[in-house]
């Protein structure tokens, strides 16, 4: 998979992950600390300077720019949450790596039209690390219609800074935890190993092969249903670690509701099957996928498929319940994305043909099995009421 590194790269970028490479005692640092500063890096990373890169101009799409109505739905479900929790007099939703404040701006606009006593108790967070996208959420949401009444229910804060059991409500995310930095492991010589990034004598970026960095990891791999001598020689993929201290800081600020994380993974035992050798890393630029993260550093988006059995057996040691895993396919069909398709079967006052047409066809690729339709939606719980597990985006 390695490949030299190609122009195109940020430049600063490059040099400070260089740099911290000669710093290491062996001259080598985890794939997941290069992911981190090409994604994360201040003033530098691609998620730091390259926020608004999503849509037809972008590196790709989400399902909030495809349609308002993926929101919508969301805020079907937030309501849901709401009245399956007893009606609390004060809600709150957080919502973590909101984007360009699309998602926020469908769900908030829906609550605010639609469920006036939901409207009435909420309170919600817009939890984001990005400067340039808080400041793009702000200004999406102050120009939607009742921008300043809606406005005037969201704060903006570090999930660091939530308190222990402060959260009544529910958490929200969508394609949050596939952008966390991961470990590379492989499999050589029977065992597991890692993969870290070093210098050629060339100075150029490459990979070496050392001992696991982190027991955690140990850890985690001997929770697989099966070990290294069932898989091949030079077998590959991704450990997200990330997502751990992630649900353990959700779990900890989680009083009372749900969590809800929407994102393109599998089970372990797909996520991690012998003949997916090569992991599941990839890359994004101009709508083009491929696997090489030493390309573009900086200018390119890095992800890897959610392990969900990991995310679930991490909230269960947390005291998290499973409240259901489905697709993304049958979550919104569960919701009434079905009826909406049908209406649009029908001559739709104020559209046009091509325009109901376009609509169509963008609620048809939320549910797409080869797409976004295929996107794990794990909802879990703390709390929760007798009853509250049933709910209509679980119900296909």
């Amino acid at each position: 998979m390695i490949a030299p590194s190609a122009g195109g790269d940020n430049p600063q970028l490059k040099t400070a992950i260089i740099a911290a490479i000669q710093a290491a005692s062996d001259r080598r640092i985890t794939f997941e600390r290069f992911m981190d500063m090409a994604l994360y890096q201040p003033g530098e990373g691609y998620y730091v300077r390259q926020a608004g890169l999503i849509g037809p101009k972008g590196d790709f799409y989400t399902a909030p720019r495809l349609s308002p109505v993926f929101g919508e739905l969301i805020a079907d479900q937030i309501a849901e949450f709401w009245e399956r929790l007893g009606s609390p007099t004060t809600f709150q939703v957080v919502e973590m790596g909101g984007g360009q404040g699309l998602l926020a701006g469908d769900i908030l606009s829906r609550l605010h039209q639609s469920y006036p006593d939901v409207w009435a108790a909420l309170r919600y967070t817009l939890a984001e690390i990005s400067e340039p996208l808080r400041l793009a959420q702000q200004r999406r949401l102050a120009a939607i219609p009742g921008g300043a009444e809606i406005i005037g229910k969201v704060g903006w804060r570090n999930l660091e800074e939530l308190e222990p059991g402060e959260i009544t409500g529910c958490f929200v995310s969508n394609e949050l935890v596939d952008a966390f930095p991961v470990h590379l492991v492989t499999i050589q010589g029977g065992a597991w190993r890692e993969v870290y990034v070093s210098l050629s004598e060339a100075g150029e970026l490459s990979e070496i092969v050392g001992p696991l960095s982190d027991p955690a990891l140990t850890r985690y791999l001997a929770q697989l249903d099966f070990g290294p001598e069932s898989l091949e020689e030079d077998y590959r993929t991704e450990i997200n670690l990330r997502m751990l201290d992630w649900l353990t800081q959700v779990a900890r600020a989680l009083d009372t509701g749900y969590i809800l994380t929407i994102d393109y993974g599998y089970s372990a035992a797909h996520r991690y099957h012998p003949l997916k050798r090569s992991g599941t890393l990839q890359c994004y630029s101009n709508h083009r996928v491929h696997d090489n993260p030493y390309i573009a550093i900086g200018r390119q988006d890095i992800t890897s498929h959610v392990d969900f059995s990991g995310l679930t057996r991490q909230g269960e040691t947390l005291g998290l319940s499973t409240v259901g895993l489905t697709k993304q396919a049958n979550f919104l069909l569960g919701l009434g994305l079905g009826q909406k398709l049908a209406k649009l079967s029908l001559p739709v006052p104020g559209l046009t043909n091509r325009q109901q047409l376009a609509e169509r066809e963008a609620l048809q690729r939320l549910i797409n099995p080869a797409g976004l339709g295929n996107f794990g939606v794990l909802i879990q719980g703390r709390g929760l009421p007798p009853g509250a597990t049933k709910l209509a985006g679980l119900s296909l």
